[in-house]
């Protein structure tokens, strides 16, 4: 039998619907309008008031951990045990604990009515046995009923309550019925890919979400107790997360856009944009809107580690209240189709700084797509046009982000970068000297610096020992032996002619040019070998995405690789069933050639509040994530990555229960306990120093080759498909090339 161990808090639970927020997708993504018969209005303005709840997770709660009430907040705390814990939100109280299970498990939760009218809490889980269950306690820790189902292994993620008593609990795929007595009485299955949401509105009705089989689009659809069905399907925008709004409305979210919809009118109008609140949309939870007209919201970042749970009481503001704060507006540039994490990082900066607030503005990609109609937010030369008209606009940005170095470049060639070397100088927390001196000589001109990524990736080529040796390094000649001896080498991304051409001159471009002279020599005999010798290879062209790990059973294989974190060795090998070594480009002698791949965060030259920009900036910078073992260019962070991996172990029982350890926390008398299980390390000194090798043959690979062998390998793809003969395109490669330098030498004064 279930136990529970009841604290008695000085409230009374106050009766309302329920919310959560379940993993909100990126609302970028989600198509234009919210609802048939939108009325397009704008947000209302709203006076915001915002703490800290008091509770500090350290571990990832079930997206329905958050339960919202008009005064109280709820959640399951697991640190120590399967506790429920709530908070006043009108005293803005610490939380205290109301009830601790002894058994079993707690998967949702909501603060219901009970049968005669008293206020209790409905508990959804799995008891004892491990079979599911919903069970309803006093505040005094006594148990009401508890009744048992069959869910087939489900979860339970949502629980609420209609006006009549009955009790709903959704899973995945399935949403369960029961009576005043939670007693089953059938189950409406999911008529799409899996339910988002659910929620129960005042005056009872009940709504769910659910992302649509084939077009994945988050629909809406009330649900029918008798009968057990779904009624009145609509489509809506956004990630489908729903709230309870006023007088029967529904809430539901559009990333930092919160709607409200009414359902008998079937209209939806904007209530608020969350960003103007200093809120993101991504750590939003669960919302409600109160009986007194305040919206209450409750936000957390889910994947941050340590960070607060935030409470926001918006009250509507009256006519001759201030809108804005007198804060600097400092506009952050992007371009892409994905600002989540930006607006994330907006949001806390925001919070704590009172001269600065930052705005994420995206560059518009409408009309901008791929060949399968996705949005495409690759920055080609379509869209740097975009981002120069913003760029040269009279009202211009603060900062801009970008994803590669060769994106960088793009700016630094408009000058539209600013030298981040004066406020670095004047700075009292940053110094050049705390970040991988190669990382910094890369986003540097001279004595100019105009970012500093907080981590980075290398580019490389690699494989297996036992099929490309155990050294790193090969030259032209070698790489080319290799795959004429294995004609049936493939690579992930397939393996052409023109991309063997491609790896070949990573390398070795500068063999056949001069920039300094803007001479090329690509009509002479050591260049027309090289198409010679790659037209005759025998390559497989095809793409192996799909079916990669059973190529690497049958064949040998070159993988192009970008290892950003120090636990990748160790998976890859892993999957590999063999050591890797990191070979890399071919070179002219061998030494390997590996490839710095890194973006960051910039500011603007045309900029109008610099000083401000800095401040965020250096912020960004300080504050960025290190809780994942990834290349970080902060010395003491890349060492604390590399020590926190080698540090690292895991096991796995009889069962396929994984258990973790760190070395370091082994006493040296229990060295010996569980050596039945076989331990495995993040990484071991092998593989650290495999990592740790590539540093030092780490280069830059400027937009300018880029642009150099994308003009070779085009002219040369003619030759490999047998349409043009040898001279004539070496001819006019020779000339294309010879156009390109002579175009970006510096003019005699």
């Amino acid at each position: 039998m279930k136990k529970a161990i009841v604290y008695i808090l000085g409230f009374m639970i106050l009766l309302t619907g329920c919310v959560r927020n379940p993993s909100p997708q990126n609302s970028h993504q989600a198509d234009a309008g919210v609802l048939p018969g939108e009325t397009g209005n704008e947000a209302r303005t709203y006076m915001a008031e915002t703490w800290d709840a008091g509770i500090t997770p350290d571990y990832q709660p079930l997206s329905n951990s958050f339960v919202l009430t008009e005064d109280m907040l709820y959640y399951v705390d697991r640190s120590e045990g399967w506790d429920i814990c709530g908070v006043v939100l009108s005293g803005q109280a610490r939380p205290q604990r109301i009830l601790r299970m002894e058994d079993g498990c707690i998967e949702a939760i909501a603060a219901v009515s009970g049968a005669d009218g008293e206020s209790i809490l409905a508990l959804a889980g799995k008891d004892g046995t491990g079979a599911s269950s919903l069970a309803a306690y006093t505040l005094d820790g006594r148990r009401l009923w508890q009744q048992t189902y069959e869910a087939q292994g489900q979860t339970a993620w949502r629980l609420v309550q209609d006006g009549s008593g009955h009790f709903y609990i959704m899973c995945d795929e399935q949403v369960f019925l029961f009576d005043k007595d939670g007693v089953l009485q059938g189950s409406i299955s999911c008529p799409g890919e899996a339910y988002i949401d659910i929620c129960a509105v005042s005056g009872g009705s009940v709504y769910v979400s659910y992302r649509d089989g084939q077009a994945e689009r988050p629909m809406l659809a009330r649900l029918q107790y008798q009968g057990c069905r779904l009624e009145g399907e609509l489509r809506i925008s956004g990630s489908g997360c729903l709230g309870a709004g006023r007088e029967g409305s529904l809430l539901f979210q559009n990333g930092n856009e919160i709607y409200a919809y009414v359902p008998q009118k079937q209209e939806a109008g904007k209530l608020l944009d969350l960003a103007v609140y200093d809120l993101a949309g991504e750590q939003l939870r669960t919302m409600l809107t109160t009986s007194s007209g305040e919206i209450v919201l409750v936000s957390w970042e889910l994947l941050q580690y340590g960070s607060p749970v935030w409470v926001t009481r918006l009250k509507e503001a009256t006519e001759g209240q201030p809108a804005e704060d007198g804060r600097q507006i400092i506009t952050w540039l992007i371009v892409g189709a994905d600002v989540t994490d930006a607006e994330q990082t907006a949001v806390a900066f925001n919070r704590q700084n009172r001269d600065y607030r930052v705005v994420v503005e995206q560059v518009s990609l409408e009309r901008m797509t791929h060949t399968d109609n996705t949005t495409q937010y690759d920055l080609y030369e379509d869209i740097y046009m975009c981002v120069n008209t913003r760029l040269l606009a009279s009202e211009s940005a603060d900062l801009i982000s970008f994803s590669t170095y060769q994106e960088m470049e793009r700016y630094l060639e408009k000058g539209y970068l600013e030298d981040l070397t004066p406020y670095i100088a004047r700075s009292e927390r940053i110094s050049r000297e705390d970040y991988l001196e190669q990382v910094v000589e890369y986003n540097a001109r001279g004595d100019a610096l105009y970012c500093i990524p907080p981590d980075f990736c290398i580019g490389t080529l690699m494989g297996k020992e036992s099929e490309l040796g155990a050294e790193p390094g090969w030259t032209v000649e070698e790489f080319l032996d290799w795959l004429a001896q294995h004609p049936d080498a493939v690579t992930q991304e397939g393996l052409t002619k023109e991309k063997v051409l491609d790896f070949c001159l990573m390398g070795t471009l500068d063999e056949y040019l001069s920039r300094e002279s803007g001479r090329c020599n690509f009509e002479e005999e050591a260049f027309q070998e090289l198409l010679r010798r790659i037209g005759g290879l025998t390559t497989d062209g095809a793409g192996h995405w799909d079916d990669w790990w059973e190529q690497l059973e049958e064949k040998p294989a070159i993988e192009q690789g970008w290892v950003s974190a120090f636990p990748q060795c160790y998976s890859w090998e892993s999957m590999y069933g063999e050591p890797l070594v990191y070979k890399g480009y071919p070179s002219k002698d061998g030494t390997p050639c590996h490839y710095y791949i890194g973006g960051g965060l910039a500011i603007l030259s045309r900029s109008t509040c610099k000083e401000g920009a800095y401040v965020f900036w250096e912020y960004y910078l300080l504050e960025y994530s290190k809780d994942y073992p990834n290349y970080y260019t902060d010395k003491k962070a890349f060492a604390d990555s590399m020590a926190r991996t080698a540090d690292e172990q895991w096991a796995y029982t009889d069962d396929g229960h994984r258990m973790e350890r760190k070395l370091s926390e082994i006493p040296s008398a229990a060295a010996g306990e569980d050596e039945e299980l076989e331990w495995i390390s993040a990484m071991n000194e092998e593989q650290r120093d495999k990592q740790l090798a590539m540093l030092e043959h780490v280069q830059i690979d400027s937009l300018e080759n880029q642009v150099i062998r994308n003009l070779i390998c085009e002219e040369a793809a003619g030759y490999f498909a047998g349409v043009k003969n040898l001279e004539d395109t070496c001819r006019v490669i020779q000339s294309r090339v010879g156009v390109y330098l002579a175009e970006r030498l510096e003019p005699n004064p």
